[in-house]
């Protein structure tokens, strides 16, 4: 009877969970919704402050930055995993629109990054109206403003695939390949 021990099979070789060159990995799912139902929120918590009576402006905010610190983790991994781990490419995707779409997500990642500087700080910085409170108020609200454009660009893009091409882009963001 042989004893000896399986082989240990290192968790970067396991297929489910990295991204390949074609197919994004558990990881990436996970950290794709886990973070686009956080930004889903944000956004409309943050949104939602200026309809707020004035009594009730502080407390909209407080809960924005409540919950945008608690987002800023997991953001900050979802955007250096991303930047580590590549993008894959589709099957039968031309290399110009690969590069569209690279651009985009990248770009998207960008006004995540810049959200997730300026928010602190002007968390950190309020109730002060100074100058620096000023454009990272104004940068903020722009990165918000232009994410929640290529979301919606994103979704678009998402539903074009599902309903005229016959390739794996909708089932790749579901399911590891």
């Amino acid at each position: 009877m042989n004893s000896a021990p399986a082989p240990h099979t290192p968790l970067r070789e396991l297929p489910a969970w990295y991204d390949k060159s074609n197919s994004f990995g558990w990881i990436s799912i996970g950290l794709h919704w886990g973070t686009a139902l956080l930004i889903i929120v944000l956004w409309f918590v943050g949104m939602s402050i200026m309809y707020q009576s004035a009594d009730a402006i502080d407390a909209r905010r407080s809960l924005h930055i409540t919950l945008g610190l608690m987002a800023w983790i997991p953001l900050a991994i979802r955007i250096g995993w991303r930047v580590v781990s590549g993008h894959p490419q589709v099957n039968g995707q031309s290399a110009a629109t690969h590069r569209l779409a690279k651009f985009a997500h990248y770009v998207m990642l960008a006004t995540l990054t810049i959200s997730l500087l300026t928010g602190p700080l002007m968390a950190w910085l309020l109730p002060e109206r100074t100058a620096v409170v000023q454009m990272a108020l104004l940068f903020h609200s722009t990165a918000a403003k232009v994410l929640a454009g290529l979301v919606l660009l994103h979704v678009a893009a998402a539903m074009k695939h599902l309903m005229f091409h016959d390739d794996e882009t909708i089932a790749r963001i579901f399911v590891p390949k």
